[in-house]
């Protein structure tokens, strides 16, 4: 019997290359995480071989000869990165009112009176701290909160990262008119906030691809509209290239502007802007 020893360190050995392969290797401080919460009535979690099912072939969002969920994103089922979990109300009651913990959640009164109503959240959750080589996981994950959200009476989903709440019926209306959740549009937003001296702008998203959120430098009031279009223009490119670090130039209302990344503080990366002196 001593052979089975050396028998199975070798199918250790070789299932911890394969997951390396799989998942890739970890760096230190990365981490990107996308979670959804999906406030439900029900307390159980679908079949998994019917929750695929509804994602792939009986995806509602598919179209013809175009998927929502096909080969590429569909390994992420068995991604040990991709993690699913039930909150009952009775033991996480605050977790029910996120605008309470949340700064920038500004839950409608439809969604107040159906989180009263909910009795459990499924947690859908995807996090690596391995450097992503790709976005399918922003496909992925929204896809599977829909088809929970469907299969166990949702009534309300939470975007954790982005600090957003919808109906479910509005979640689903959004994936129905475009099924390509991919793009930047669906994760990121750009919130303008006040301070005692100033204004700034600051993203919420960009954590999915393993980002650390934006903030401008100190703004006057009145740049809102300018101020939040260029950070946006900025945080769409972030998504689309995480690797980029610029700087980054952008034509604004027929000016050109500069956009650098700085230092991170509390959390934050600093954005400078200035405009770009046009020598005439």
């Amino acid at each position: 019997m001593g052979w089975l020893i050396p028998v199975a360190l070798v199918g250790i050995l070789a299932g911890l290359v394969g997951w390396r392969i799989l998942v890739g290797r970890r760096e230190p401080g990365y981490l990107a995480l996308t979670e959804y919460w999906i406030y439900t009535t029900e307390k159980k979690l679908p079949d998994q071989t019917k929750l695929m099912d509804r994602m792939i072939s009986s995806n509602p969002h598919n179209k013809p000869g175009r998927p929502s969920i096909g080969a590429r994103e569909g390994m992420l089922f068995t991604d040990v990165r991709l993690h699913l979990a039930v909150a009952l109300k009775e033991k996480n009651a605050l977790v029910f009112r996120p605008d309470l913990f949340e700064e920038d959640v500004e839950p409608t009164g439809e969604i107040l009176g159906r989180l009263a109503n909910c009795d459990a959240l499924v947690k859908v959750r995807y996090a690596s701290e391995a450097v992503l080589k790709d976005n399918r996981h922003l496909q992925f994950v929204p896809h599977m909160t829909d088809a929970i959200a469907e299969m166990m009476n949702g009534q309300v989903v939470f975007d954790h990262i982005g600090e957003k709440m919808w109906t479910a019926e509005d979640f689903r209306s959004m994936l129905q008119q475009t099924s390509n959740t991919e793009r930047p549009e669906f994760h990121v937003r750009v919130q303008w906030k006040r301070d005692e001296d100033s204004c700034y702008a600051r993203t919420y998203g960009l954590r999915k691809v393993g980002l650390a959120e934006l903030k401008s430098d100190p703004q006057e009031s009145d740049r809102e509209v300018l101020i939040t279009g260029l950070m946006m223009r900025l945080a769409f490119q972030l998504v689309r290239k995480p690797d980029d670090s610029g700087p980054f130039e952008f034509d604004e209302f027929g000016d050109l502007f500069i956009l650098e990344l700085g230092e991170i503080e509390d959390g934050l990366r600093k954005v400078a802007i200035r405009r770009r002196q046009v020598m005439g």
